[in-house]
């Protein structure tokens, strides 16, 4: 339950469940759950903190959750997908947006002259598999799918073609013109295979930049460095495609983020472009071969549409500028196959493969995981065990590690500030009323899991209540932060 209903919508025996859980220790309960985020699915746990005296070894409970409601402490689950849980998602997208911006604007331990680097924004997409429906629109006009002359007709006796203008809802976009024509299994194959393609393409850049800049790789690797961020999405069509983020920064002793400097005049974007595309180009990585006796052999490379932006701190035409490029980002370190127009959020059995509740393309596609994944030679990519993400099974978000700081390194910060802003200030001391910081002590901490969600639909209903109160004050508080003047 993402979305709270009016009371008077609710059935009786929910209605009772609520008031129940709003009877005695509710004030704590509805404290665990502002403290997880309102989480939607919380994990429920219990167990104690106890604190032992490293000179005497004695032992004193400092917090048991035997005090707390239903003996329970609630903690968010963390997922980062947003048709799971939202509130967690915002969080990750949140965090994600910081570690990106602090790349190229920097701060969170990143020096600031990085918004002075050569910086890009790069989408690097998939090739065609065979004919999908498109919306093709310049400012208000749009223009056919896939024109074609009358009569025309594919192999399967199908029209060659779509004289549809699309609009942008239109659940057809992103469907093959013709099933039997589209290769489902060489799409799926190339979303496997999209992982290895990357991190080949980071290694050709590197090869691509020394012959432009006329050095050998190992003089240019002294020279300079290339960062990077980047986040997988699906296309309508399921094929997956990266959003990545490019910085050139010096070659220094220290690969840490704090380190970073700028390159050498010489390596400019337009030359940190050129580099891409080259690399682009030329990087292929080869599929194992699906049968014994195949006459060709089968590789994977990035498709014709390769957009290259660059980043400035002025927002020119045709530019953008580093909050834009994070937020863009970041939205999708979210997301899964939503922009298929289905979430699948689990993984698929053999059981499920004939009553699949998802669009026709969308279940051919996992069933195309599914028959590859069964050859011997294609097991090393564990198609069948990521069918449901349509044959993808790298992390959807990624980065360098000089690129910036960490997303544990964010969350820690975000816990101490709120255990300091919930002590008011006060210096904290253990079970001997002595200050935590002299390390007298030893803290030995026991949990066990419990369970997860919410224990009723009634429990469910107060907690989405609350995190839409709580995102309406959030909306009020930024529409009031951007219309009051700043004082002169």
């Amino acid at each position: 339950m993402s979305e709270p209903v009016l009371v008077g919508e609710l059935l009786p025996e929910v209605v009772a469940e609520a008031i129940a859980r709003a009877g005695p220790g509710y004030d704590r309960w509805m404290e665990q759950v502002t403290a997880t985020g309102y989480c939607a699915h919380p994990v429920r746990l219990r167990g104690r903190v106890e604190h032992a005296d490293r000179a005497t070894g004695e032992v004193r409970s400092v917090y048991s959750t035997d005090r707390e409601p239903d003996a329970t402490l609630l903690k968010a689950c963390g997922n980062r997908r947003v048709s799971v849980c939202p509130s967690c998602s915002a969080t990750y997208q949140a965090d994600s947006f910081q570690l990106l911006a602090a790349g190229l604007r920097g701060g969170k331990g990143v020096p600031e002259t990085v918004a002075h680097h050569p910086r890009l924004f790069v989408t690097f997409t998939a090739p065609s598999f065979g004919q999908v429906h498109t919306r093709k629109a310049q400012g208000l006009l749009v223009f056919p799918c896939h024109p074609y002359r009358h009569g025309q007709t594919c192999p399967h006796g199908r029209r060659a073609g779509c004289w549809q203008r699309h609009d942008a809802d239109d659940p057809r976009l992103g469907e093959p013109l013709c099933a039997r024509c589209y290769q489902a299994g060489a799409q799926v194959l190339w979303n496997a295979l999209a992982g290895r393609l990357w991190s080949r393409t980071t290694i050709y850049l590197y090869r691509a930049l020394a012959q432009l800049a006329g050095l050998s790789e190992g003089e240019l690797r002294r020279l300079v460095r290339i960062s990077f961020a980047k986040v997988a999405e699906y296309q309508k069509r399921g094929a997956v495609h990266f959003h990545a983020i490019l910085r050139l920064d010096a070659a220094t002793a220290c690969g840490c983020p704090a380190c970073v400097a700028p390159p050498p005049a010489e390596f400019t974007a337009e030359l940190l472009e050129l580099a891409v595309r080259r690399a682009a180009e030329a990087v292929a990585v080869t599929c194992p071969a699906l049968d014994q006796d195949q006459g060709v052999t089968l590789v994977a490379r990035w498709g014709e549409q390769l957009d290259v932006r660059h980043i400035t701190e002025a927002t020119d035409e045709g530019e953008l500028s580093a909050e834009q490029v994070a937020g863009y980002v970041a939205k999708y370190a979210t997301k899964s196959t939503e922009a298929v127009g289905v979430t699948l959020d689990h993984r698929v059995g053999e059981v499920e493969l004939e009553g699949l509740d998802v669009p026709a393309h969308v279940a051919e596609l996992v069933r195309a995981c599914w028959e590859l994944g069964g050859r011997p030679s294609l097991v090393g990519l564990r198609l069948r065990k990521w069918a449901h993400m349509l044959g993808f099974g790298g992390h959807f978000s990624t980065k360098s590690r000089r690129y910036s700081t960490t997303l544990g390194a964010l969350r820690r910060a975000r816990v101490a500030y709120a255990i300091r802003r919930r002590r008011g200030g006060v210096l904290p001391l253990d079970a001997w009323g002595r200050p935590e910081d002299d390390q007298a002590m030893i803290v030995v901490a026991s949990w066990a899991y419990f369970g997860s969600g919410y224990q009723s639909t009634g429990e469910a209903w107060l907690a989405a209540s609350a995190a839409a109160r709580a995102r309406e004050a959030r909306r009020i508080a930024r529409e009031e932060l951007r219309t009051t003047p700043r004082a002169a």
